[in-house]
């Protein structure tokens, strides 16, 4: 299924499926209802003790089969509605001639091009944008889109489509990515004005969100955050150990790179995750993935909190609310980051240090969990 919000349709050749374990469920709330409905009923009583009317036996079969046919094709109609509201389409935001027209690098214009995304659509007042981590895409949230019970929409940066891994364009900077992001943001809110929206990043997609209002205030001011939640954002120079890796990473030569990656695990929890995590950028543009791992880097180029935290004072002063949510890989700073964050006079509850590691925040059990405590 297909959405194009530039044309405002959706496409589908599909028709609803229905498991047979639901059909044959459906069938039988629907006798079990028509059954009971039979034999609670007044009238069907009274028939049973008339004995010029109709045989009792009979009544009863034709009163079952129309309420059980009934209950039938409610619920059976039910269930497919509620399926329908789970289904998980495709979109793009189309990237124009003057978007980027302000960017310093001709590489930036990136016309033609489109802003991919997922989405979810329910029928909620809250609407929830997802942005993943470096390389990674708008599949990493899949799962909980799935299971989710607000509308939600899942973005992916520019270049991290697998389809897009031999695109002509070369790497854009980090200043472009945010351009396009901030008009993504306000194209999603012109779509739906209605709706209060709050944005979940993860790792280098809460980086992305950090960074907005240095060059984006209007376009958070416009959008009317209601929430921005935060999932393990880069703190200082030490927390982007793997993404500095990555940035030295020869392209023609990378597997004793990856392979040193790796052997940086410390127990074979964190090298699962490591290993699934290198498997999902190797098939993306790793240009691209190198260029902005560099560029993030270079934001976090210092070794003190303080810089982290002004970025937070800005989204908490142009949104309703920052929620920080750290992995256990955390717990050595959280302490202090907690003590700087209360001396400015942040919230001390808007920071918190999970037991989970770094990718089982983006679990669907998680979020699901945290996102409905925090909203």
């Amino acid at each position: 299924m297909t959405w194009d919000v530039n044309q405002g349709a959706a496409v589908s050749g599909r028709r609803p499926w229905m498991p047979h374990w639901a059909t044959a469920g459906a069938g039988f709330l629907g006798s079990t209802t028509g059954i009971a409905v039979n034999l609670y009923s007044a009238e069907f009583r009274r028939t049973l003790e008339a004995p010029s009317r109709m045989g009792a036996g009979a009544v009863s079969i034709i009163i079952t089969a129309v309420v059980a046919s009934g209950s039938t094709a409610l619920i059976y109609w039910w269930m497919t509605w509620r399926r329908r509201q789970f289904r998980i389409a495709t979109g793009n935001i189309r990237i124009r001639a003057d978007i980027l027209e302000s960017t310093e690098s001709r590489d930036d214009s990136v016309v033609g091009r489109s802003l991919r995304y997922l989405e979810a659509k329910r029928g909620t007042d809250d609407l929830l944008v997802f942005f993943h981590g470096l390389g990674l895409d708008a599949n990493d949230f899949r799962a909980y889109l799935a299971e989710s019970k607000w509308h939600c929409i899942a973005v992916t940066l520019f270049g991290f489509n697998t389809d897009d891994q031999n695109d002509r364009y070369p790497p854009i900077s980090l200043q472009a990515h945010l351009k396009i992001l901030s008009y993504g943001l306000a194209y999603i809110k012109r779509m739906y004005p209605a709706k209060r929206i709050t944005l979940v990043g993860f790792s280098f997609g809460a980086d992305m969100l950090l960074f907005l209002p240095e060059s984006f205030q209007k376009t958070l001011e416009s959008v009317d955050v209601h929430r921005v939640v935060l999932l393990d954002p880069n703190v200082n120079r030490s927390t982007t150990t793997i993404s500095s890796r990555i940035t030295q990473i020869t392209p023609d030569r990378p597997l004793g790179e990856l392979a040193e990656i790796l052997r940086s695990a410390t127990d074979t929890t964190e090298f699962r995750y490591l290993a699934e995590y290198l498997c999902k950028i190797a098939g993306k543009n790793f240009a691209q993935v190198q260029r902005h791992a560099a560029d993030v880097v270079a934001r976090w180029s210092r070794d003190s909190h303080e810089p982290f935290l002004d970025y937070v004072s800005q989204l908490v002063r142009l949104t309703g609310g920052v929620h920080v949510v750290f992995s256990f890989n955390y717990h050595h700073l959280f302490n202090t980051v907690a003590h700087r964050a209360a001396i400015r006079g942040l919230e001390s509850k808007s920071f918190e240090c999970s037991t989970l590691d770094h990718f089982e925040l983006i679990s669907p059990d998680f979020l699901k969990q945290r996102l409905e405590g925090v909203l």
